[in-house]
């Protein structure tokens, strides 16, 4: 579904201000503010802070932008975004604050909120010309990479740069004329699982666009969503998924984002019923997998397709681009035989290295690889997203419950899925998941799945909003049953939220000065 962005909508403030009476001359002098456009409460509490933690490098009387971006969880797909493949996302309420605003000169201030490992802030002072060459583009990223380090930044600057390339290279953004300060605040839980990274380059990314950027009124979230997984692969070697920045910029409250991936994605908004929500339940502990072992379930069933395509190659029958394309029927028909059940990842490079260069680049050599079975799981999940929001859809149209259960399954099936075939799975993940299946339709749960392949220690719940009651009692009841592996409380995530380029940016005077109004004679005056 195709979407060019949402234009910025502005409601102002009526004038206000107070009457006073010259002593010397008896004239009424009325000073007034500025009308301002109206501040999103949303961006309430950022807005309350910036006072107080930037107030010595932004000018709170003088115009800037301020800009969000949400928190992001995957309920069902993956790992990976192969073709014919589809998968459902919800952005959270918890959100990336940016606030940025032009000076005069060709300065540049970076500050990160509470950025540091013991909450202090993270601040990069510079200018224009060290990160800009003189004919434009942004200095080589060697070039950059030493900067950074001379004053420990790289790790978080790098990311910053990853923004502006990525921009750059996708034609949003031009090089900056003047210099900016610019202020980011997280509000996403301390540890991953709910796309930090893309949660923080779309939120800066519209706001350099705001600032320095092209089509200050207008954000195509799909092209923004391009510019940060293009960013953090050539910048920081990071493959974010399209689908976490399409949600991140595109998302509506109470809706999960389906996405169909292929050479162009097809995107639709799929309704979560009301009365009912899909929550997160952030863990607190640690990453239950490591990338490699991510990028690994992603590349075996691509490694598996490699293999499926030669064969039809040789039958002259037609390529499939991912296992999406391919049905159960097809596949236990026959298939599934020209698949290895496992190869190492040496012995694969040797035979396709050459005509499959975006695959090998996820190829561990090394690494063994169980492709039939992951295969399988991605041959069988795009049909398992499709069925969990046909089964919400249902349930919205008849308000039967079984639609839910139904659902619910699904989400069992997958997570059963990641454990079985993509070797994706944890003792605590199983026993909550456990637990919420326990309770059942009768507290209003019914079903649940580790979220986002393990990318942190996030179980999304289907659950009836009574039934927040007992999956907290679940959450207590874990937290003491694990406390060695707890890092942070468990939390409860269930309220959604617009993407960035949904709700556009706020541009205007956080603290407006007053300003006089022309003189008026006073009563007595006219009177003579």
């Amino acid at each position: 579904m195709p979407f060019s962005g949402a234009r910025l909508r502005l409601a102002f403030f009526a004038p206000r201000g107070h009457k006073e009476i010259e002593p010397r001359t008896g004239l009424v002098r009325q000073t007034c503010v500025v009308p301002q456009p109206a501040l999103n409460p949303s961006l309430l509490p950022f807005s309350l802070l910036l006072p107080s933690s930037a107030g010595d490098i932004l000018q709170l009387d003088a115009p800037l932008w301020i800009t969000r971006a949400p928190a992001v969880f995957q309920v069902i797909g993956g790992p990976g975004e192969h073709t014919g493949s589809a998968t459902f996302h919800v952005a959270g309420s918890r959100a990336v604050y940016s606030a940025i605003q032009n000076r005069e000169d060709d300065g540049i201030h970076i500050r990160i909120l509470g950025g540091g490992e013991q909450g202090e802030n993270l601040d990069w002072s510079g200018q224009i010309s060290d990160i800009y060459t003189k004919k434009g583009p942004p200095r080589s990223q060697a070039v950059l990479e030493a900067l950074f380090e001379e004053t420990d930044s790289s790790a978080w600057m790098i990311r910053m740069m990853a923004t502006m390339i990525g921009l750059r290279r996708t034609h949003q953004l031009n090089t900056p004329k003047f210099g900016f300060s610019l202020v980011v605040w997280s509000r996403l839980p301390v540890l991953n699982g709910f796309g930090g990274d893309v949660a923080m380059m779309t939120s800066t990314a519209m706001a350099f666009k705001a600032s320095t950027g092209l089509d200050k009124k207008r954000v195509d979230g799909i092209r923004l969503a391009r510019a940060i997984v293009h960013g953090a692969k050539e910048v920081m070697k990071v493959r974010i998924p399209l689908a976490d920045a399409i949600t991140c910029a595109l998302a509506e409250r109470q809706t999960g984002m389906l996405v169909e991936h292929g050479a162009d994605p097809t995107m639709h908004w799929a309704p979560i019923p009301d009365h009912t929500f899909l929550g997160a339940i952030d863990l607190g502990m640690d990453p239950i997998t490591e990338e490699e072992d991510q990028i690994a379930a992603a590349a075996g069933a691509a490694m598996g397709m490699a293999h499926l395509n030669k064969e039809r190659r040789k039958q002259k029958e037609p390529q499939y681009g991912g296992w999406g394309q391919v049905t159960p029927k097809e596949f236990e028909g026959g298939l599934r035989s020209f698949v290895p059940a496992r190869e190492s990842g040496a012995d694969w490079l040797a035979n396709f290295s050459k005509d499959e260069p975006e695959i090998a680049e996820m190829v561990d050599p090394d690494r063994p690889f169980r492709e039939r079975a992951l295969s399988e799981h991605q041959m069988r999940e795009s049909g398992r997203v499709h069925r969990f929001v046909e089964q919400l859809a249902e349930y919205a149209r008849t308000k039967r419950e079984d639609h839910l259960s139904e659902a619910g399954k699904v989400l069992g099936s997958s997570n059963r899925s990641l454990r079985d075939k993509c070797g994706i799975q944890d003792d605590a993940v199983n026993d909550i998941l456990s637990q919420i299946q326990s309770a059942g339709r009768d507290a209003g749960l019914f079903g649940g799945r580790l979220a986002g392949a393990g990318a942190g220690a996030v179980v999304v719940v289907l659950a009836h909003q009574a039934g927040e009651e007992r999956l907290r009692e679940i959450m207590t009841e874990f937290e003491q049953k694990y406390p060695d592996r707890i890092v942070d409380p468990p939390s409860l995530h269930i309220e959604s939220d617009r993407g960035a380029a949904m709700t556009g940016w706020w541009e205007g005077v956080l603290q407006p000065k007053e300003e006089p109004a022309p003189a008026a004679p006073a009563a007595a005056d006219d009177a003579k």
